[in-house]
């Protein structure tokens, strides 16, 4: 499961109002994913991700978890998590207020491609990385956030949104430190 990019998401999102607009002859209207997510307060998230791990665990036992995804699904924060075994890969996506599981889904891994697990225990909380992520960008506050490995260490990618600009920071989720900051144009 890949995170899409902020500009695929708008490019995607601008593509969605153009054929609306068109179908609907001549009506739009003007939105993009930083005004839409940054209307949804962090304050509705009541599942952290350990949590969300062990709802995901009851759908599929005995499944490693190698990505957690948390971002806005219209006005609610949702966490898909992804995870795999040798012939399958897996994903839940849990509602992060009210825990519940809205969709599961699983299918074949593609020959020869390899999951690496992520060890939970060894990484900082989204809570902290947001912390770390919100200071590195100066202004603005995290609104989706993805762990998963990089090259073997585990790393939060936490969008940072402050009005119309979004910021994506990379923090390294063992040792705390930021591994790069990138602002959108």
């Amino acid at each position: 499961m890949k995170k899409q990019s902020f500009k695929k998401q708008l490019t995607h999102l601008l593509a969605v109002t153009v054929l609306t607009t068109s179908s609907l002859g001549g009506i739009a209207l003007a939105t993009s994913p930083a005004v839409s997510a940054a209307t949804v307060s962090t304050s509705k998230i009541k599942l952290n991700e350990k949590d969300a791990v062990k709802k995901f665990h009851k759908q599929f036992k005995n499944v490693k978890v190698d990505e957690i995804q948390l971002e806005t699904k219209g006005n609610k924060f949702v966490y898909e998590i992804s995870g795999a075994d040798n012939p399958k890969e897996y994903s839940a996506d849990i509602d992060a207020k009210s825990g519940k599981v809205t969709n599961t889904k699983s299918e074949a891994l593609e020959n020869g491609e390899q999951k690496t697990n992520l060890d939970l225990d060894k990484a900082i909380s989204r809570k902290q990385a947001n912390k770390i992520a919100e200071k590195a960008a100066k202004k603005g506050q995290g609104q989706s956030w993805t762990l998963e490995n990089d090259n073997g260490t585990p790393v939060w990618d936490v969008e940072v949104v402050n009005g119309q600009k979004s910021t994506e920071v990379k923090v390294n989720a063992q040792n705390k430190k930021v591994i790069s900051v990138e602002a959108d144009d």
